[in-house]
């Protein structure tokens, strides 16, 4: 019962702190056949494809593996995504990116990087902006956004 205690207490205090628990997954990508592979958990830091408790990052891999993510159908929601500066997502003509942020306090994309799109984008439950541009660059294509 103690440890429910602590347990709740915690939570209630970062709840009003603003403190995000999300875990963070980074993309690496460069999975042997699977280099841009959403869906391929060994291109993820957390080595698990991210879902509903994961705050996602799209760092700038061009030092490392030099492969950015590519969406070519529905993938698990996501909360939050960040695309760094010289970063890059892709969705593709079949793909689907769900951003739900209903477990964080932060906008649905926070775009630094490269945004192009011709798949389907649904946002909803964001806190802050659908979209928070900050120099990055978005590009969508006939069919893009599909809203919520």
């Amino acid at each position: 019962m103690k440890n429910s205690m602590i347990t709740l207490s915690l939570c209630f205090i970062a709840l009003l702190c603003n403190i995000d628990l999300l875990a963070q997954n980074y993309w690496i990508g460069g999975a042997p056949g699977q280099e841009t592979n959403w869906n391929y958990a060994r291109n993820w830091s957390q080595n698990q494809v991210p879902d509903w408790t994961e705050d996602v990052i799209i760092t700038n891999v061009m030092t490392q593996s030099g492969y950015f993510p590519v969406i070519s159908e529905e993938v698990q929601a996501v909360p939050h995504i960040e695309i760094q500066s010289n970063a890059m997502l892709t969705i593709l003509p079949y793909g689907k990116l769900v951003i739900d942020g209903a477990t964080t306090y932060k906008s649905g994309i926070l775009l630094n990087g490269k945004l192009v799109a011709t798949g389907g984008i649904a946002i909803a439950n964001v806190a802050k902006q659908d979209i928070e541009q900050d120099g990055g660059e978005m590009y969508l294509r006939k069919g893009a956004w599909a809203g919520y």
